[in-house]
């Protein structure tokens, strides 16, 4: 795994707690990952299942929940975030250079959804190493082989929906970045954003409960820091709350309609550059997704066929012996 052996695992809750009702649900996975990477130690944190009595929607107060985070990136080789909401952007107040120096030079594997979209791009940024995109306590047996193959480094492949353009010529490579996008969008959206050269990535999304008007305003906001001028392409996930029936299908059809009919100017300069803007959607990637669920490397590699296969690893792929 890189170099890296997996010995202490650790379950953070930097955002909304987890009802007590899915301690089974904890335990479910703790078992699962340990058939994956063996006889590991667990730690869990003492907010995962409290939350902060003044701000009751967040699990502890913002020092109690950095705290945390400082100790599993400093004694822990992989960890996860149990739920989404909102608090993970809290901690960035209380990340300094220390503590990327630390994880630049322990690789912890980091893994979350959602919220946590803001700390999983960040770290990324600032030490390049990548980052899972995915529903921690969703590891079920559809994903149990996929998330085994990602963590120890060899390629997983998935299968997308529906090409909103033309296929690209030539297999789609490049660094896999994003998430949720409201989180992603806010996180740019700062005063000093960070600086990416897009041309090198492949930005993923996926959002719930947003309608058009709030898909304009995301979809704008990303316009503004020129994402969409060079970037390699775009992989667009379930836009709205998953549910089996034909209202869902409908609500979905029409977002994904918006985001082609929105870029088209963009679509059509980019075509007559000769650098086209591949755009596909996924049907898996998301909230609720109830089957092959998938996980995505932030800050790995990703490499997209016209056949709609997307193939990622945790890292790029070794040339002549080393990583490239």
């Amino acid at each position: 795994m890189n170099g890296v052996q997996i010995r202490k695992v650790s379950f953070i809750a930097p955002s909304t707690c987890l009802p007590l009702g899915e301690k089974g649900l904890v335990n479910k996975t703790i078992r699962r990952l340990k058939k994956i990477l063996g006889p590991v130690e667990i730690e869990l944190s003492p907010h995962l299942f409290s939350s902060d009595q003044l701000i009751d929607h967040v699990t502890a107060p913002l020092e109690a929940r950095a705290e945390v985070f400082k100790k599993a990136v400093r004694e822990s080789d992989l960890i996860l975030s149990v739920a989404g909401g909102t608090g993970a952007e809290d901690i960035l107040f209380k990340i300094d250079r220390k503590d990327y120096q630390v994880i630049k030079k322990r690789k912890p594997i980091f893994m979350g959804f959602s919220d946590f979209t803001f700390l999983l791009n960040d770290i990324h940024h600032q030490t390049r190493i990548p980052a899972v995109y995915f529903p921690t306590l969703r590891l079920g047996p559809g994903n149990f082989k996929k998330m085994a193959s990602l963590l120890f480094d060899e390629p997983v492949t998935y299968h997308g929906m529906l090409w909103l353009t033309p296929p690209p010529k030539r297999r789609l490579s490049g660094v896999p970045l994003g998430g949720n996008l409201s989180t992603f969008v806010n996180y740019l959206n700062r005063k000093n954003p960070p600086k990416y050269n897009w041309k090198r990535y492949v930005l993923f999304f996926e959002d719930v409960q947003i309608d058009v008007e709030d898909l304009h305003r995301l979809l704008a906001a990303l316009r503004r820091h020129k994402v969409f001028n060079e970037i390699r392409g775009l992989v667009i996930g379930s836009l709205a709350c998953y549910s089996k029936n034909g209202n869902y299908r409908m609500i979905q059809r029409e977002h994904l309609r918006f985001v082609r009919n929105y870029l088209r100017d963009i679509i059509r300069k980019r075509e007559l550059r000769g650098n086209p803007l591949p755009i596909l959607a996924v049907s898996n990637f998301g909230h609720n997704i109830p089957d092959d669920l998938m996980a995505v490397p932030i800050g790995g590699h990703v490499v997209i066929d016209r056949y709609k296969n997307i193939t990622f690893r945790l890292h790029r792929p070794r040339k002549n012996g080393r990583r490239s």
